[in-house]
Parts: structure tokens; sequence; C-alpha cells
């Protein structure tokens, strides 16, 4: 079974990264170091290809600046993971050792033949890095108006409907599993060059049922927060999914694998295409008036975050540009046999 996650993930205060999520997941980690094309995510990819040709699950981590890369990948039944800690999602061990470990693919560089692009391929990065200010600030001003938007639905009529269709998802969903629950923090959606991203496969890939929750002005994060509650007092492990607009908020987003069942918003930006068990239209709570006086600011909401989007976008081409110019001094049989050597120690001979 293949999944795919963000843990890391542009957002109003910058890049905010749930990685440290993973110090509690798995027992087994790898932090990999290591610049521009120097080979890491071939090296993920292979680790995931290998586990799934052998029967395990592959959790995959994209990178929220260009999600055709793997920032890692994790192997739930082997509890091992294997990520790209190098910035801007530093990661860092709790203890190095044991089943914490470091691997430094910076080593795979010619670093002599390299000095005379490395004046060049500063001035790329340079360039590369300018652009990250812009896309906060344009995600920094989405959030400024969803305050509006928020401050508006707060009213506790409004809330008193969605916290009584919280009760009858839980209901009808969860019951006690005798076990201790947990939590898992990610992003189910980014926003990438590629233009605002939703892994909407995962939640079916993990359980069974999906509930689509349709949600254009912030309804569900308190209702996904009170079934998180209920989920976690009764044992289950669940996997809370937050918007790039509110990383440390209430999930937008939550996957419960042992209750077979995920609950997922959509809004106009963020579809849910898959197919579903049942769809919930939260909109429809608010009165028709407040939706129409607040539709300049979802508007508005959209054209900013498709901004952030271009942004993103020149400077994934500029990181193309550090990757062409530090290709040509990687030593890329050494990453072959390393990924191979890796390949062999986590599962022997195939």
């Amino acid at each position: 079974m293949e999944s795919t996650f963000f843990y890391g993930a542009c957002t109003p205060r910058g890049f905010v990264s749930h990685y440290d999520s993973l110090l509690q997941e798995v027992r087994q980690l790898t932090i990999i170091k290591g610049g521009s094309g120097c080979g890491k995510s071939t090296f993920i990819r292979a680790i995931g290809k290998a586990a799934q040709e052998r029967g395990l699950d592959a959790v995959y981590i994209l990178c929220s600046s260009d999600p055709d890369s793997l920032d890692g990948i994790i192997l739930p039944q082997l509890s091992t993971a294997y990520v790209d800690g190098t910035a801007p999602h530093v990661l860092e061990p709790g203890l190095c050792g044991g089943g914490m470990n470091y691997l430094n693919f910076g080593e795979l560089y010619d670093r002599e033949a390299m000095k005379p692009n490395e004046d060049e391929i500063r001035a790329v990065q340079t360039e590369n890095a300018a652009q990250y200010p812009y896309v906060t600030a344009c995600l920094a001003a989405a959030d400024k108006l969803l305050d509006a938007v928020r401050e508006a639905t707060k009213h506790r009529r409004f809330r008193e409907e969605t916290d009584a269709i919280a009760e009858c998802l839980a209901l009808s969903s969860l019951s006690a599993t005798g076990g201790q629950g947990s939590v898992s923090r990610r992003f189910l959606s980014a926003v990438t060059p590629k233009g605002l991203f939703f892994c909407t496969k995962t939640p079916a890939a993990l359980c069974e049922r999906v509930y689509v929750l349709r949600d254009n002005y912030g309804l569900a994060p308190q209702l996904l927060d009170l079934l998180l509650q209920k989920a976690e007092d009764m044992g289950h492990r669940c996997i809370a999914c937050y918007s790039p607009l509110l990383p440390d908020g209430q999930p937008t987003h939550l996957l419960i694998p042992t209750a077979k069942t995920a609950f997922v918003s959509e809004s106009r930006d963020f579809p849910y295409s898959e197919p579903c068990f049942c769809r919930i239209d939260l909109d429809s709570t608010l009165p028709p008036a407040l939706r129409r006086d607040l539709s300049f600011y979802d508007k508005t909401v959209s054209t900013l975050l498709y901004q952030a989007v271009a942004h993103l976008r020149q400077a994934k081409q500029l990181h193309d540009r550090m990757e062409l110019l530090c290709r040509p001094f990687v030593d890329f049989r050494a990453a072959d046999a390393l990924t191979q050597q890796t390949i062999l120690k986590l599962f022997g001979e195939k």
C-alpha cells in the first residue's frame, strides 16, 4: 500500500515542519544531509520501490517546493524512515547512534572540481531564496483575510450545528479500542510550484470510508478537532493533517486508520475529486446572506494563493538551475552503490 503526505509546507509564517512527529513514529530514523542534485530523492524513491516490491507499505513524504521530488520515506512495518534533513526542513535526532543516525550525501560531491562553479551556484541560490519572502507575504495576506471570515462565522449558533454533526459522526464511526491513542501531525495539502496540491488518494488508501466536508468558510477545523479528541480518548491511531494556512491550529483533515475512517475537508481551491462514502455540506449551515457577504474574501484568498504559486514556480526554476550546476560533480556510481547497500541491509536478498 502506498500513501503520500507533506511533513513541511510554506505557510503565513514561513516554512513550517511537522518532522518532529517522526521522532515519535519510528524506532529507526536516518536523516539525510546533502545539497542540490546529489541524489537524495532518487535514493529515497529506490527504497520505497524496493519495499513495495516486497509487499511492504510505503509512506512517501513529498517536497512542497517540488511535489515530484521526495523528502522522505516511512516504512511502517519496519518502523523505519529515511528523511531529508537539509534546510529548510531541518531535522535532528534526539539522540545520535542506536536507531537514529545521519547519512551524508554531501560526501559524494567532488569539492575541488566544483570550486570554479561556486560563485554561480551561490548567486542562483540567493535568487532562489529571494522568492520565499514573497510566498510568505502572499500567504500571510490570505491568512489575514481569513481572520475576517473566522470572526464572521464564530457565532455560537453557527458552531452548534457543526458540533452536532461532529457528535453524530463520532457515534457512527468511532468505538473504543481499549488501547492507547496517538496523534501524528502532517500536511495533506500544500501550496507548491505545481499549484495547490492535495494528496487526494491517501485517505482511501488508508481508510475504507472517506467522509468529505464541503467547507469554504473555516467550519471544518473545530468539527475535526472534536473528532480528534474523541478518537484519541477511545485509543485510536490518528493522523491529523493541517492546512498550510493554519499549520498549528486545528486540523483540516483527520485520518483514523484504526477506525478505517477518514474525514477530509474540501474547498474551491482544494477540491476532493476521489470517490467517497458520504459528503456533508458545512457551507449550508451558514445563512446565504452571510455567504454572499464573504464571497469577496474567498475570491481574494484564491488570488493570493495562486500568486504564491507563481513565486514558487520561479523558485523551482532556479532550484533546477542549481541542480544542473551541481550534478556534474556528483559521484552517482557511489550513490547507486550506497542505495543498493542500504536496500540489502534493510531487506536482504529479494
